[in-house]
């Protein structure tokens, strides 16, 4: 019986280790939506950009706004992919490390029960003054 517990807990273990690295469940479409999104905002490219968000959440985005979020990704450098963080479950909610060559950012993406984002937000370091 000691066995068949510890075999439980080592495939427990596992499939908890997959599902935070974003590799089980909606984990892997969370990074890919959020890398996809991630490149068009650095690109400065509003429709890929909200291809995969929701009907609510495209109508919050503007071109003025895509513009300003491009320009402050781009301070910090080329882009250079996603790295998973941390996730919430009971939100569906995903949060990366945006890395760049002179920085990076945190990027956190909420999917809907379609599998588009209802929520998609860049959290850019303001630069200090001093």
């Amino acid at each position: 019986m000691g066995t068949a517990v510890a075999r439980f807990a080592l495939a427990a273990a596992a499939a908890f280790a997959l599902a935070a690295c974003g590799g089980g469940g909606s984990g892997g479409q969370a990074q890919s939506l959020a890398d996809s999104a991630t490149k068009a905002a650095y690109n400065d490219d509003i429709s890929a950009l909200t291809q995969n968000f929701d009907d609510q959440l495209k109508t919050q985005v503007n071109r003025a706004q895509v513009g300003t979020l491009s320009d402050q990704m781009h301070e910090l450098g080329d882009y250079k992919g996603l790295t998973f963080v941390s996730s919430d479950p009971a939100k569906n909610e995903f949060t990366y490390r945006a890395d760049f060559t002179k920085g990076n950012a945190n990027v956190v993406v909420r999917l809907d029960s379609d599998g588009k984002a209802s929520a998609y937000h860049v959290f850019v370091p303001v630069a200090s003054t001093q």
